[in-house]
């Protein structure tokens, strides 16, 4: 063989894996050529997955960050709602005993508690005025009612 590279069939570069050396003309034998390794080392494919797991946990953490903020969010938006609408809903319907609770499981998850009582208020002249009632109505929602909202209105009934 020559020492110079020949081209395979597959169209890339072989090296000749024994040569002829110098010294093979002054009775030596063959050396061994090794062709040279352009591939990454174990260590260097491990460093990569390293900073590719850490980059791929980040984005996992900053996903589900989002989702849950999302998810409150449309939460906080729903019992808001149903807290206005149960708010308009008091005004023309007062509760006759003074307190009414409309359960989670019949309110979109949303637990509903309407109070009314009477609103003591003076005039500048310190009259009271009479026929005053403080109408307040709390929603409870989340895990075992652990997130509240809370809305009061002033209601004129003689």
């Amino acid at each position: 063989m020559s020492r110079k590279s020949r081209k395979s069939e597959g169209g890339s570069w072989k090296w000749a894996a024994l040569r002829p050396s110098a010294h093979l003309r002054r009775g030596g034998g063959f050396r061994i050529v090794r062709r040279p390794h352009a591939a990454f080392t174990l260590f260097e494919v491990l460093i990569a997955l390293g900073v590719f797991a850490i980059a791929v946990t980040g984005l996992v953490v900053a996903l589900d960050s989002a989702v849950m903020a999302a998810f409150e969010a449309r939460e906080r938006a729903l019992a808001r709602m149903v807290l206005e609408s149960r708010l308009s809903a008091v005004l023309s319907d007062p509760p006759v005993t003074g307190y009414r609770v409309i359960e989670a499981r019949d309110n979109n998850g949303v637990r509903v508690e309407e109070t009314m009582e009477k609103f003591e208020a003076k005039t500048t002249n310190g009259t009271p005025v009479t026929g005053l009632w403080k109408i307040k109505v709390s929603a409870d929602w989340g895990e075992r009612g652990r997130k509240k909202e809370t809305a009061e209105i002033l209601l004129f009934k003689p």
